[in-house]
């Protein structure tokens, strides 16, 4: 009986120890709803995604794709979405007006100068025929901006004016979602549009329009898109911080693949097939030959930029004036992140 029991004992602390190290018992992935407007400047989460880095911090992200940043308001307030990447927008500064916390919490896209993504895109048959010469000829033009509440767009859309010497009213704004932007060029339906790439790389290839000006021309290191965490999101930390460094992870690699204003850096290659199995976008030769988004090396969004387009929108009426820049962004997960990843040094 002696031997029976002790044999018994023996087998429960084998069974305990097993339970403590079986892969049966790892806590199951926590699921982040990610959202997107599929362009190349979302590479960075398509590089967290594809090499790892989400799943490395317990993370199960979910892509999803939106027309425009603004679109995905909405989802953000109410938790339905927990992180974007895409432009700055107007109800973004009005749902925090509202005290609904939706907060910019990193970098993902600017126009840097050398890494002008987003172009002053005009159509082929009006430079070919000279009746687009200089950004005096936007005047009376139909210019294609994603959304009513787009900030950048219209902001720089004004920059771009005030270089021609045109007054920004004289400009007929055409709000039409990003998808829709080559269909319109294509038919005529408008003139110009201040569009990212791919589209203005496939947009030439096609000839369709031509890229007149890329916008670090116009307006150096606008902040053209940022990485935002919707209001529930914000509160819960663990996964909020967790994220933060998958994409401060990827963004270092990302960095690392720009070279002379092309993904031609180290792992390029790499980088390109991971833009073009995530974004659908599968013609290579184009994604070598786009312009990539600038995304700060550590995370930091231009705020300066930030608040000087906000106060354009501010002028249009669409943000009422109290509303500042600080109060929507939270650095709280970069600099978290930031102490357990490091800071950016290049590799390769």
């Amino acid at each position: 009986m002696f031997h029976a029991r002790l044999s018994r004992r023996a087998l429960l602390r084998v069974a305990a120890a097993s339970a403590v190290f079986s892969p049966a018992i790892v806590r199951a992935a926590t699921k982040v709803s990610l959202g997107i407007v599929n362009t190349v400047s979302d590479a960075p989460y398509f590089i967290a995604d594809a090499r790892g880095y989400f799943r490395a911090e317990g993370l199960d992200v979910d892509i999803q794709a939106f027309p425009s940043g603004a679109k995905m308001i909405s989802s953000l307030s109410t938790g339905d979405l927990d992180v974007s990447g895409g432009a700055i927008s107007a109800g973004l500064y009005n749902a925090n007006e509202r005290e609904i916390a939706i907060k910019i919490v990193a970098d993902k896209a600017r126009n840097a100068p050398g890494y002008g993504f987003q172009s002053l895109l005009v159509r082929a048959d009006l430079i070919d025929s000279g009746a687009f010469k200089s950004l005096a000829d936007l005047k009376g033009r139909k210019v294609a901006i994603p959304a009513v509440g787009s900030a950048g767009e219209q902001s720089t859309l004004n920059e771009a004016c005030k270089k021609g010497g045109v007054a920004f009213d004289d400009v007929e704004r055409i709000f039409l979602a990003t998808p829709d932007m080559f269909a319109a060029m294509g038919n005529k339906a408008i003139d110009a549009t201040i569009v990212a790439e791919p589209i203005v790389s496939l947009a030439e290839a096609r000839g369709i329009a031509k890229r007149f000006m890329t916008i670090d021309e116009i307006y150096p290191n606008q902040q053209a898109a940022v990485t935002t965490y919707g209001a529930p999101f914000v509160k819960k930390t663990e996964a909020a911080n967790a994220f933060m460094r998958a994409f401060l992870r990827a963004v270092h690699d990302y960095n690392d693949a720009l070279k002379d204003g092309h993904i031609a850096g180290k792992d390029a290659d790499e980088m390109i097939g991971i833009i073009a199995k995530y974004s659908g976008f599968k013609e290579e030769a184009i994604l070598r030959k786009v312009i990539p988004a600038a995304c700060d090396p550590n995370g930091e969004p231009n705020q300066e930029g930030m608040q000087r387009d906000l106060s354009f929108v501010q002028d249009l009426g669409l943000v009422q004036k109290h509303v500042t820049v600080a109060s929507v962004v939270d650095l709280s997960f970069l600099k978290a992140a930031r102490e357990k990843v490091g800071m950016y040094q290049r590799k390769g």
